[in-house]
């Protein structure tokens, strides 16, 4: 009977829960109920006949929510509008237990089961039933589901009656059964457990349910957008948000699920189902797939998205087989390639033309061949390129440079102003193309020094500083760079050079040419102290610079005389003089060698000779002969007017005497000859005569010194008999069978070889042999040695 006490209060709690009253906290009940049970915990269970696992044991701590689809939306969200709870809802701060329970396990997440299998939500382990009955009560979100206390005797539980065909109570475990699972199932289940005199438990699960996963498409399939549209739409048709997480990728890149600002990566946003491109680029065409991930699998389409664009500008290359910068220039005669390339999708369509107008046939294609440019082909060429999808044209320009330096390097000039007070520095470099610029450098600060196409000339102020200083001229050409210098200086020390030729005809040219006068300086001539006025087709002319007079068939009888030249300009002046005399001979030499007559001769400063004559004759004419041999000149040699010396071979018959002299000539006129000088060409010794001559000379040398030997000899033989004494004979003893030995003193003189003594002498007297043994006869006829002894 104690057990049937407090059901009539706990039939009061269920009418409440039912009610909706005090589903918040026990104060609505109108008091705190403690009851005295373990731990709670729910186990989830599905039939196994479904993918997927539905059992999980829910104790102190709430396993955290997963979002699908981008929101934190339960699949069943579209039919209950009752919110997923976020992580932070799912955190409840931990059971507070009796000392002496057992902690709560932890053995799963949230469960996931399709739609129309059951949902079975078990309290493991079962509460206790003693008494007081513990009362549960089952919630998904704030809806009330299911309440009743446990026990066999029990009143029976109270159900929701949306719920309440399809809903179970076990009032012996205190779990919750759940059939034929919809969408609207979806959410966060809770199940409190109420014990009289002790504070509530609470413990959630959350519960997915999901759709079987479709069969998706993405359309447009395989679309077709050009770069810059206003956008794109792709949709994955198929995919609801109660069948799993919806997501995008680019190839195997993920996208981002998100809102967009249609700038930078948030140009491809989800829209729902959908999947927006934001003015498409030409980077955006890869493969698009939707993918629908569930806990029972995943499907997936895919859709190829082409972004057509351009063509964007073209643009053109050169290249040549000579040049290195053909972006610069091509150099004239080379073989020039123009090349384009004009992004696009798809490839555009490429066509030329080109500067030379009377080009009739023109190429078309990327690549253009010029070959042997000249300057016809320079100019702008144009690329046209042409999308034939987008129907966009564009054209490219290049401006081709066809270049061919002028020939030579620049021609400097310098020249004095009238009145010398100023310098006029000119450079030229006409020719090239495209024209040549030239610039003077090193010119004093006052003096502009800027370019100038072609030629330029610039006014310096002549001052006395200026002699030897070098002014330089740069002339630059896209092919090359040359210069140009010249050095004004004043007239130092001017010379004359005479210089005579013979015309073809038989005129005497003379050239007088002055040196040392460098410009700016003017050159004047003058004759006899006479200014000279050449040109107007006389026979006096002027080179271009002035430096040099030419006198045209020169006149012995009107044209020599004193001529002088005068250098002055803005630097300084100077001068010099030279008389002009006929040809003549002012020394000369004759000199034999080796049957030859070699002679050389000198002629006086001014003198004008164009050639001369080396002429012979024979003092011993005979007689009825006729030329040489006659006695009459006759010219052996012509020379020039610079040669002054000549070897000359004379016959041997007649053997002479030769007269022989050098008569100078100016053109046709001939002028004074020299002396003449005598030359015998007598017969030649040969080789076998030389060596006779020697050997013979070699001879008599040898028998005079032998004469002079022989005769030394004799004088100092007779030298030597005047000067000796007697001989003195030592006395000696011998034997008849032995002979005696001779005795020599120390100071005895030794014998030669050759049985010869060598007797001292003085140094002016020769040396006297003597014999050193003397044989005597003895009275019986017996032969003795003698030692001797001679002194001198």
């Amino acid at each position: 009977m104690a057990t049937q006490g407090p059901q009539p209060l706990q039939q009061l709690l269920l009418l409440f829960l039912v009610s909706g009253v005090g589903t918040s906290s026990p104060a609505a009940l109108g008091g705190r109920i403690s009851p005295s049970v373990p731990s709670l915990g729910v186990r989830l269970s599905s039939p196994s006949g479904f993918r997927g696992s539905n059992s999980t044991v829910l104790s102190g701590k709430a396993s955290p929510a997963t979002a699908l689809g981008g929101n934190a939306s339960s699949p069943g969200a579209p039919r209950e509008k009752t919110p997923s709870p976020t992580v932070q809802d799912l955190k409840e701060p931990p059971l507070q237990v009796p000392s002496g329970w057992s902690s709560p396990r932890i053995a799963g997440g949230p469960l996931s089961v399709l739609v129309g299998s059951p949902i079975s939500l078990r309290l493991a382990p079962a509460p206790a039933l003693g008494p007081p009955s513990p009362v549960v009560v089952w919630r998904r979100g704030t809806t009330v589901l299911a309440a009743g206390t446990l026990g066999s005797k029990a009143a029976p539980p109270s159900l929701a009656p949306d719920y309440r065909t399809r809903l179970r109570f076990d009032q012996a475990t205190g779990g919750l059964d759940l059939e034929q699972a919809e969408l609207a199932d979806s959410g966060h289940y809770t199940a409190e457990l109420i014990h009289a005199g002790r504070e509530r438990e609470l413990r959630n699960v959350t519960v997915y349910v999901y759709e079987p996963l479709p069969r998706l498409t993405v359309a447009p399939a395989d679309p077709v957008t050009e770069e810059g549209t206003p956008e794109l739409r792709l949709r994955c048709v198929g995919a609801r948000p109660s069948q799993g997480q919806l997501s995008w990728s680019q190839g195997e890149r993920p996208l981002e699920a998100g809102p967009g600002d249609g700038e930078g990566p948030a140009r491809l946003r989800t829209d729902g189902i959908d999947l927006v491109i934001t003015r498409p680029k030409r980077t955006d065409q890869a493969n698009y797939t939707c993918r629908v991930q569930s806990p029972f699998g995943a499907s997936e389409a895919t859709a190829a998205v082409t972004v057509l664009y351009g063509p964007d500008p073209p643009v053109i290359t050169v290249s040549s087989d000579r040049d290195a910068s053909p972006a610069r220039y091509v150099s004239m005669g080379s073989n020039v390639t123009l090349r384009c390339d004009a992004a696009s999708r798809p490839p555009a369509e490429l066509s030329w033309s080109l500067a030379d107008p009377r080009e009739a046939a023109v190429p078309a294609g990327p690549r253009l061949l010029l070959p042997g440019v000249g300057p016809a082909h320079a100019g702008a060429y144009a690329c046209l390129a042409a999308n034939p999808r987008t129907g966009l044209r564009r054209r490219g320009l290049l401006n081709l440079t066809v270049a061919a330096p002028p020939p030579g390097s620049p021609r400097c000039s310098i020249q004095a102003s009238p009145g010398d007070r100023s310098l006029l520095l000119g450079c030229t470099w006409p020719g090239g193309v495209p024209g040549a610029s030239v610039q003077w450098t090193g010119l004093p600060p006052d003096v502009p020094a800027s370019p100038s196409p072609s030629s330029l000339f610039v006014s310096v102020p002549a001052r006395p500083q200026l002699s030897g200083l070098t002014f330089t001229c740069l002339g630059r050409h896209l092919a090359a760079t040359r210069s140009c210098s010249v050095t004004p200086k004043a007239p130092e020390e001017v010379l004359l050079k005479l210089k005579t030729e013979k015309s073809t005809s038989g005129e005497a040219l003379v050239t007088l040419e002055a040196t040392g006068c460098p410009p700016p300086a003017r050159v004047a001539w003058a004759r006899e102290g006479r200014p000279l006025a050449p040109g107007g087709g006389g026979r006096l002319k002027l080179s271009p610079d002035g430096h040099r007079l030419l006198l045209g068939n020169f006149s012995l009888e009107h044209d020599v005389g004193n001529y002088s030249v005068l250098c002055s300009g803005a630097l300084g002046a100077g001068g010099n003089r030279i008389t002009l005399t006929g040809p003549s001979i002012s020394s000369w030499r004759l000199q034999p060698a080796d049957g030859a007559a070699v002679l050389t001769w000198d002629v006086e400063r001014g003198c004008v000779v164009s050639g001369f004559e080396v002429q012979a004759r024979t003092e011993k004419p005979e007689a009825g002969a006729t030329g040489l041999s006659g006695g009459a000149w006759t010219s052996l040699l012509l020379l020039g007017p610079r040669e002054r010396s000549a070897v000359v071979l004379l016959p041997s018959q007649p053997p002479g005497p030769w007269k022989l002299r050098v008569l100078p000539t100016l053109g046709s006129q001939p002028g004074l000859p020299s002396s003449s000088r005598s030359y015998w060409a007598g017969p030649i010794l040969g080789p076998g005569a030389i060596a006779g001559i020697v050997l013979g000379s070699l001879l008599a040398l040898s028998l005079l010194a032998a004469l002079l030997v022989l005769l030394g000899c004799c004088a100092c033989r007779l030298w030597g008999n005047n000067m000796k004494k007697p001989l003195i004979f030592l006395p000696a003893t011998f034997t008849p069978e032995k002979k005696t030995r001779s005795v020599t003193s120390v100071g005895a003189p030794q014998s030669s070889p050759s049985g010869f003594a060598m007797e001292p002498s003085p140094t002016w007297a020769c040396p006297v042999l003597v014999p050193s043994q003397v044989t005597a006869a003895s009275p019986k006829g017996v032969h003795r040695t003698v030692r001797s002894a001679t002194q001198v």
